[in-house]
């Protein structure tokens, strides 16, 4: 049986991307790993298929051709949230499988297209944006027109303005479980807290948290703010307005009646939320819950106790992503319609969520009363 890049992957301890690019000398990959995939690779005798020989599926349809991995009006803090770069990672794992030669750009001014992409090469992008209102609009300019001629596909969220497919996480059940999952275990004073009210993503995630309070007859309330200077793109990440947390905490620990648990929009504010009820003396699991969403990787690991949350499979979104690209460009080779640039998401599949469980969420059904302390 023909091994695997896959297999060679498994036995270095690696990603498939990683495993590629040592076989092929990357410049970035170190010369020690370099050396310990390629001994790996002799001894599994490992010997890659040309892209001539694979069988006609839907991703052999990506083999040989350039695809471009880019992120649209995001700050460089934003696209090194583990959210993002785990869609990004599961996106050039399935492009590396495929056979397609990938490329990972940054584009954070929507007016210039990066020196290093070269659109007569590409066949296709894998994208994603600021999920803001104000993107539509800073979209709206020539750079953009040339990448709207490309077959594409949207990960995480797709963007005002987005065109192509997108593949994105179900947000609206992330905020529906979240109040499922607090009133399962007595909660009947619910909060939300969220210091980027722009983003659409966690605008979704509020209605369903709301949609689920109605039904379940428990009361929410919001602490919504964004900081003085809002939110400009390039979108920078919500870690940087720990005041912002702060002031919103207060809030919320100095309102009637005061809640039991709070939902916070995303993991990466969650920890804010941690450290702010930290310095004020309180005890997430004891004190109070905290419960929120993403699954974001190492930073659950992170704070104590554990967090509950919501793991929105980011890698496998990448992943299917690239099915739905392979797709775009079977259908071009067809002759199948395809809605012309502008027209707007062509389809989009939508990823559920699965609830993590984790110790922030303290069990009220015992009838046993919790004392916050300020």
């Amino acid at each position: 049986m023909r091994v695997t890049l896959k297999q060679v992957a498994k036995k270095a301890e690696l990603s498939v991307s990683t495993t590629s690019r040592a076989l092929n000398g990357h410049p970035a990959i170190s010369q020690e790993t370099t050396a310990l995939v390629r001994r790996i690779a002799g001894e599994l005798r490992y010997n890659p298929v040309r892209s001539h020989r694979r069988a006609t599926t839907a991703t052999s349809l990506l083999a040989g051709r350039d695809i471009a991995i880019a992120a649209l009006g995001l700050d460089r803090s934003l696209v090194t949230m583990p959210v993002i770069s785990a869609a990004f990672h599961g996106a050039e794992d399935a492009l590396v499988e495929a056979g397609a030669n990938v490329q990972v750009v940054h584009m954070p001014d929507l007016a210039q297209l990066p020196r290093e992409l070269r659109l007569d090469r590409l066949s296709g992008l894998i994208l994603t944006g600021a999920m803001v209102n104000q993107f539509a609009e800073a979209a709206d300019t020539p750079a953009i027109k040339e990448l709207r001629k490309l077959p594409s596909v949207w990960v995480i969220g797709n963007p005002p303005g987005a065109w192509g497919d997108a593949v994105v996480a179900d947000d609206f059940a992330v905020g529906s479980g979240a109040a499922e999952q607090l009133v399962a275990n007595g909660h009947r004073q619910l909060a939300f807290l969220n210091p980027v009210p722009d983003n659409l993503l966690f605008a979704r995630r509020e209605d369903g948290f709301y949609s689920a309070a109605r039904r379940l007859g428990v009361e929410v309330q919001s602490y919504c703010q964004s900081p003085p200077s809002g939110w400009p793109l390039p979108l920078q990440a919500p870690t940087s307005v720990f005041d912002v947390v702060e002031t919103l905490i207060d809030q919320m620990l100095h309102s009637t009646p005061r809640p039991t648990a709070v939902f916070t929009s995303a993991d990466s504010i969650a920890a804010l939320v941690y450290c702010a009820l930290g310095v004020r003396g309180l005890r997430v699991g004891q004190d109070i819950s905290v419960i929120a969403g993403n699954n974001t990787p190492g930073l659950l690991s992170v704070p104590y106790p554990h967090l509950a949350t919501f793991d929105i499979h980011a890698r496998k979104i990448g992943a299917l992503a690239v099915r739905q690209l392979a797709m775009q460009l079977g259908e071009k080779q067809s002759n199948f319609h395809l809605p012309k640039p502008g027209q707007g998401i062509a389809s989009q599949v939508v990823v559920k969520p699965t609830f993590v469980a984790g110790e922030s969420v303290c069990d009220l059904t015992s009838g046993a009363l919790i004392g916050l302390r300020v």
